[in-house]
């Protein structure tokens, strides 16, 4: 008889997404898995919720969980899966376990924590179990024994090219293909894990140790062909940390594209504006011909100073030149800001910080009205030099699973005390603008049925206008539209 293991993905946010984000983490642990030997379960609580039924007669359950919103989640679900059984082994993963592992242990909710790259250390812990000895004997594992929390030593990383294709039978694709600014079916895909670079704030470093680990072009390649022949996907989300890193890859998959005429499109596709900057022309022209629409740039900061200091090792003109250049090649750049990054005799206020923020960003949407923006404000990452320098600056960091699971506002919460409500308000009223602004919520709703279409293209544009004149002269009080955009959320929760 098969044993049954429950792998959960917590909701991300407090506003649940019913389509978006695949659980890729968890489908990447299922594959290992011999389907003759586990009865493999993925809840996703974006996408479904849950009952006791669901977990109350498995052999293990698996978590997965970010900083955030999604300890808070993983917290209660653990609870409810202890106080229903308290004999199932319960086992986190994912990027906070890994970088906090010991102290994610502690909890009485937390059994084992597999930490990294965790395929083959969750297939070989399940194994441990069943035989009830051997847990010493698996790398990249953390367990409880007698009491005492110990840690073996880390699993080496395995190239992604020797595991199987992701098994998306186990889910229901159809919850997860959504409309987006780049198609009306699009799913989100990973095509390597880790980065090479070590930006102070970045905890990519902490899990992966400064590697990259790609798929080949022809893997890629595959992914994509099996996609929209078994899904009709036509539009692809990249999650890489970096897609960019080697432009003869990128090249080769942009040719592959185009020669098996895909006609797929690509969207929020990370990269480095100093990378990029050096591509070559004729690399830019074949990843605008295969399809792909959109970049996603960590730009950070307006400041070279800043930049130096938190050792982006790439320049505000990396980013300006970077706008310039996509231009040309149509193709859209969505910046990713941060504000009030840690930096001691801090030279001006956050006030002024913000403001000059906005002004910088004025100026890259005079070279290219395109563009789109992300801006949060700087959350201290575990384990990152920034987080230690954070400590130094007065920050206190939480000391338990329980206190981290408090940052339920994520990257919106101002937890650093040289951070105030004021300002976090300021930086989630101004995310709600850009979408508008860069005419991605446009293109959005020009996918939609023609009577619902025209109905919402005046409102849209109306928000539109008012949203590029608040940016323009950097008016954020009484925002009424931003209320109104709010409410219209909160109702449509209620309703999923």
């Amino acid at each position: 008889m098969r044993k049954k293991v429950v792998l959960f993905n917590p909701v991300p946010s407090k506003i649940s997404r019913r389509k978006g984000v695949l659980p890729l983490a968890l489908l990447s642990i299922a594959r290992t898995l011999d389907p003759q030997k586990y009865e493999i379960v993925i809840i996703d609580e974006a996408v479904e919720d849950y009952s006791e039924a669901s977990f109350s007669n498995a052999f293990c359950v698996g978590i997965s969980a970010m900083i955030g919103y999604q300890i808070h989640s993983a917290l209660k679900f653990a609870k409810r899966v202890r106080k229903a059984n308290p004999d199932i082994p319960i086992v986190w993963g994912g990027w906070h376990p890994s970088i906090l592992p010991e102290q994610t242990a502690a909890d009485d909710h937390v059994d084992y924590v597999v930490r990294g790259q965790g395929e083959f250390t969750f297939m070989e812990l399940l194994e441990a179990l069943q035989n009830g000895r051997g847990y010493e004997k698996i790398p990249g594992l953390t367990f409880k024994e007698d009491g005492e929390i110990k840690s073996n030593p880390n699993r080496r990383l395995i190239d992604p090219n020797e595991f199987q294709p992701l098994p998306y039978d186990l889910i229901d694709m159809e919850k997860y293909i959504h409309s987006s600014e780049f198609g009306a079916r699009t799913v989100t895909y990973l095509s390597s894990i880790g980065c090479p670079f070590t930006c102070g704030f970045c905890a990519e470093q902490v899990v992966y140790g400064k590697r990259w680990l790609p798929l080949s072009a022809d893997r890629v390649i595959s992914d994509f062909k099996f996609l929209k022949r078994q899904y009709s996907i036509d539009s692809i989300i990249i999650n890489d940390s970096n897609f960019f890193t080697n432009e003869q890859r990128v090249a080769e998959i942009c040719e592959r594209m185009i020669a098996g005429r895909l006609d797929i499109k690509l969207g929020n596709a990370n990269g480095r504006a100093d990378q990029l900057t050096r591509y070559k022309e004729d690399t830019w022209q074949l990843m605008r011909d295969s399809g792909l629409k959109c970049i996603l740039v960590g730009a950070e900061t307006y400041d070279e100073g800043i930049m130096k200091a938190i050792n982006k090792r790439a320049t505000v003109g990396d980013t300006i030149n970077l706008s310039k250049v996509a231009r040309r090649f149509d193709i859209k750049i969505k910046y990713s800001f941060m504000v009030g990054l840690p930096v001691a005799n801090r030279a001006k206020s956050l006030t002024e910080e913000f403001h000059e923020m906005i002004d910088f960003i004025n100026s890259l949407y005079r070279i290219n009205n395109e563009s789109h923006f992300l801006l949060f404000l700087y959350t201290p990452f575990p384990g990152t030099p920034l987080f230690r320098k954070s400590i130094e600056l007065g920050y206190k960091a939480p000391a338990s699973l329980e206190e981290w699971g408090g940052f339920i506002e994520g990257l919106n919460h101002a937890s650093t005390p040289w951070a105030d409500k004021s300002l976090a308000k300021k930086v989630y009223q101004v995310n709600f603008y850009f979408p508008f602004i860069s005419n991605s919520v446009h293109d959005i709703i020009h996918r939609y049925p023609p009577l619902i279409k025209w109905a919402m293209l005046p409102f849209e544009r109306a928000i539109s206008i008012c949203m590029r004149l608040r940016m323009k002269y950097k008016i954020f009080s009484i925002p009424l539209e931003f209320s109104m955009i709010q409410i219209l959320l909160g109702i449509l929760k209620k309703r999923i």
